[in-house]
């Protein structure tokens, strides 16, 4: 009998799996982990100032029914992370509290917009959560975010459900169904675009620009809000700025789907009243922005990634960089005011060690 064999046959026990136990509570947070549960945090507290305002105006009782949930929801996120931030010993973020809120105000917007938006923000959420999920590795964080996504699921569901029932849900474009399947055999005419012409967009392409363009037009009504009620000009300024860039990347982006003969996404500024009272903060509406703008980002670079045809790829690489520039701005705003909560940075190791010893 060789060694190897002798080892397999000794009488060492094998330890079950199962037997293995830790202290979730001794295993640090990770960089992931913390940032992860810092942006969540700060957005679900965001939303907790948003619902309370959006179910005191809303006036329909299938829609008023949804957003009761999702503020339910943000409710218990809130909690949990609260929970997870004493166990860690971790600070909890500021975020926003009833005082950036008025639910007294005048409703700004209609009720219908009221549950489109919670679906995009229901969208916004599984996209976060699944990251969060996936990046992270305790269990109880793991456990978490796994919960959010099943949450912003249910969510998703049921504003499509209520949506469907009124007409009001926005699909993207039909294609004619293929009769085969067909093979590329042309390098240049499948990335062709950006100079003569232009092979047809496929489905993929489809599908990514029109989640784009309704991003947009759902983030251009909420500008247009915002624009009616803040209070500061320089807020006022910066959100107009945020509204031209808008109109220009939905004209952009529809271009595509007319050249096409496609359907072009339906708009929602019609939602917005009239009102000119402001139910949040300009601090709330300046974090709000940028949480729009980021998503925005995202999505131009999942469809990057998807795309083939050249002037797809420059086109959403130019409105990245355009979103990006404006975001900046925004950022500096938010620091003039002191309104930006530094996210949990890493030690600054070279400080440190040049600090004198007292």
């Amino acid at each position: 009998m060789n060694n190897l064999e002798q080892g397999a046959n000794s009488g060492t026990e094998q330890v079950p799996y199962s037997v293995i136990q830790h202290n979730v509570d001794n295993i640090s947070l990770t960089a992931s982990e913390i940032g992860q549960l810092w942006g969540t945090y700060m957005a679900q507290s965001m939303s907790k100032c948003m619902l309370p305002y959006f179910v005191e105006k809303c006036k329909d009782p299938d829609i008023r029914s949804v957003l009761v949930q999702v503020l339910d929801v943000s409710t218990q996120h809130i909690n949990s992370m609260t929970e997870l931030f004493n166990k860690a010993n971790f600070p909890i973020p500021h975020g926003f509290t009833d005082e950036d809120f008025d639910i007294n105000a005048k409703q700004l917007f209609s009720d219908s917009y009221m549950l489109i938006y919670t679906r995009f923000i229901a969208e916004y959420g599984l996209s976060n959560s699944q990251l969060a999920f996936t990046i992270s590795t305790r269990p109880n964080i793991c456990g978490f975010f796994e919960g959010c996504l099943n949450d912003f699921k249910e969510i998703h569901k049921k504003a499509n459900e209520v949506l469907l029932a009124k007409g009001l849900l926005d699909r993207t474009p039909t294609i004619p169904i293929p009769d085969r399947v067909e093979y590329v055999h042309d390098v240049q005419s499948f990335y062709k675009g950006l100079i003569g012409q232009k092979r047809p967009l496929n489905a993929l392409e489809i599908g990514h620009i029109a989640q784009i363009v309704k991003s947009r037009s759902i983030q251009n009504a909420l500008i247009l809000g915002f624009g009616q009620v803040a209070k500061s000009q320089k807020i006022k300024d910066y959100l107009s700025r945020g509204k031209k860039i808008t109109d220009k990347q939905m004209k952009v982006l529809s271009s595509l789907f007319t050249d096409e003969d496609l359907p072009i996404p339906i708009t929602y500024q019609s939602q917005v009243t009239d009102s000119t009272e402001s139910p949040f903060t300009d601090k709330l509406i300046l974090f709000h922005l940028s949480v729009f703008i980021a998503h925005s980002v995202t999505e131009l670079g999942y469809a990057t990634a998807n795309c083939a045809r050249l002037d797809l790829v420059v086109t959403f690489a130019r409105l990245v960089a355009e979103l990006t520039d404006y975001v900046k701005d925004g950022i500096d705003l938010s620091i003039e005011n002191g309104w930006l909560e530094r996210i949990p940075e890493t030690a600054e190791r070279k400080e440190l060690s040049t600090n004198k010893t007292h």
